[in-house]
């Protein structure tokens, strides 16, 4: 800015930056972190950060609190015997429906190779366990359509555990609804179980 010998502004030099590449890189860069790059889910960092935040406010609010753990059933055998491009969009079709199947405050993350994890905000245990059994029926229903062969079908085991108690945490609930996932492996496959 250069002035007069009164103070007036006689002259201004400025520069402008186009900067809407740079944020809109800066936007990705977030979204890389918080989401998994194959499903568009929760990332096991952000879920675990989103899963934190909602266990204080249950706790503060005194509402219930539930967890699920699912696994796809022989996963490793699809992958086998389709190749990993068909693993892929198992994985890819099981977020949609889980995405299709739960609320919008639900929360839904991908915990690592073929686990998820869904935290379902201020719901008890039967209303847990209804709504993990909807996504097991819509999932075991669903087909993958092959170009060369007949559709694939798939299923998953599904694990339930429900905040009993202020000393519940987040650790907690993923482990005993890891111990009723594997209950419901055991069992069979293609079912659900639940603990308190």
């Amino acid at each position: 800015m250069q002035r007069d010998e009164h103070g007036k502004a006689t002259r201004m030099c400025g520069t402008h930056t186009e900067i809407t590449e740079h944020k809109l890189l800066e936007e990705e860069l977030r979204r890389q972190a918080h989401v998994d790059y194959l499903t568009g889910v929760y990332n096991r960092r952000h879920f675990m950060e989103r899963a934190e935040q909602e266990l204080s406010r249950a706790h503060r609010y005194g509402k219930p609190l539930s967890m699920l753990m699912l696994d796809i059933d022989h996963f490793k055998l699809i992958n086998d015997r389709y190749g990993h491009k068909v693993g892929d969009t198992v994985l890819k079709a099981v977020a949609d429906l889980s995405h299709a199947t739960f609320r919008d405050v639900d929360i839904l993350g991908r915990l690592g190779g073929e686990e998820f994890a869904v935290l379902l905000p201020e719901t008890d245990q039967p209303a847990a366990l209804d709504a993990a059994e909807r996504l097991r029926e819509t999932i075991a229903n669903a087909r993958i359509p092959l170009t060369d062969s007949p559709p694939v079908s798939f299923s998953v085991s599904i694990g339930v555990s429900s905040m009993g108690s202020a000393e519940d945490n987040i650790d907690s609930l993923l482990n005993r609804a890891d111990k009723a996932l594997y209950e419901a492996k055991g069992g069979g496959r293609n079912r659900v179980c639940g603990v308190g």
